[in-house]
């Protein structure tokens, strides 16, 4: 079947060819990657696993990486992404999903097992670095919260099998997903330090420089990853800000970056499409807003489908808080906020 989907004339459509192999097989398609649903688990009050199947076209990936779902919603098509929490080295592909928007909610409520939908690539940079010591392997530290657990899991696989160095996860949660896991590799690997922090709205806990200090007094000498709510990964910015220690932190959020309704108001021009709208929050939303519709794909800062570059102005990075104002450079629109007046090569 590969070899005679290798051949394609030119003048024959693709989304035409999918549309017939899929009357014989949802599963194949010329280029395009379907996976089919094995399992749809529940892992905690609002999480679930969901495993899955895919096609010959998917390759591989890394722990930490995410793929973007496709799912069909009232004859709409909407996407996702997810981070996978399965090994590279499983044949299948295991997405921890918290029950929380549209994709996510038909995926926990609607989708069933052996329904198809379709994936993406793994993509995003929140992967392992590799740093040497003189002793070996630099040790880690991983903190997460809620469903930011999802990618921080392959990840403390990963160190943990790799070398003897420390590793310590610090985990808030009020109903702690994947906790039977972390508890096993907690026995199985003495070098595995956990702290699973369980909270609620009534005893909220908080992450500071106290908490880091009493979990984790080394943390100068590790390398720190964070995947968490936007609360959570400003704390740890500004605690390693303060310590200079940046440059030993990599970040993550899964959490849509929303409009700031009280931010001000400034000029957008988007140059070659001759548009101009008012920005308020990320520039995504506000092009949105005023009937536009750029390019995008997770909203979160990851997937670099809506990247552009600046023509000139300032704007700022609503994940960090830094500000840029380099003309011809680079830039999110989904995570980008125009602090003055912007031109925009679109």
């Amino acid at each position: 079947m590969n070899a005679q989907l290798s051949y394609q004339p030119h003048w024959v459509r693709e989304d035409f060819v999918d549309f017939i192999l899929a009357k014989v097989n949802p599963m194949w398609t010329l280029r395009r990657i379907m996976a089919k649903i094995e399992a749809i688990e529940p892992i905690a009050d609002e999480m679930i696993k969901v495993t899955l199947s895919s096609n010959n076209k998917f390759t591989t990936y890394q722990p930490g990486q995410f793929v973007m779902v496709t799912v069909r919603i009232d004859g709409v098509q909407h996407q996702r992404a997810y981070s996978l929490v399965s090994s590279p080295s499983h044949d299948k592909l295991v997405l921890g999903i918290k029950k929380q928007g549209r994709v996510s909610n038909y995926l926990a409520n609607s989708a069933r097992a052996g329904d198809v939908i379709e994936i993406t690539q793994a993509m995003g940079e929140f992967t392992l670095k590799d740093f040497d010591t003189e002793e070996g392997k630099q040790p880690i530290l991983l903190v997460s919260a809620g469903s930011g657990i999802t990618p921080i899991i392959p990840i403390a696989k990963q160190a943990l099998a790799r070398s003897n160095q420390p590793v310590t996860l610090i985990y808030y949660s009020r109903d702690p997903a994947f906790r039977t896991e972390l508890e096993t590799l907690a026995t199985e690997y003495p070098h595995f330090d956990l702290h699973i922090i369980v909270d609620s709205a009534e005893q909220p806990a908080y992450f500071d420089e106290e908490t880091l200090d009493r979990l984790c007094a080394d943390a100068v000498q590790r390398q720190t990853y964070v995947c968490a709510a936007p609360g959570l990964m400003k704390a740890t910015r500004q605690i390693w800000a303060k310590r200079g220690w940046l440059d030993r932190l990599t970040q993550e959020s899964f959490l849509p970056v929303t409009m700031d309704v009280d931010a001000q108001i400034q000029p957008v021009n988007f140059r070659r499409s001759m548009q101009e709208f008012e920005g308020r929050g990320n520039l995504l939303a506000s092009a949105e807003a005023a009937g536009l519709k750029p390019s995008f794909g997770c909203r979160m800062g990851i997937c670099n489908t809506c990247v552009c570059t600046k023509v000139s102005g300032a704007v700022k990075n609503q994940l960090t808080g830094e500000i840029d104002n380099q003309n011809n450079v680079q830039i999110k629109l989904c995570v980008s906020e125009a602090v003055s007046p912007v031109e925009i090569d679109l």
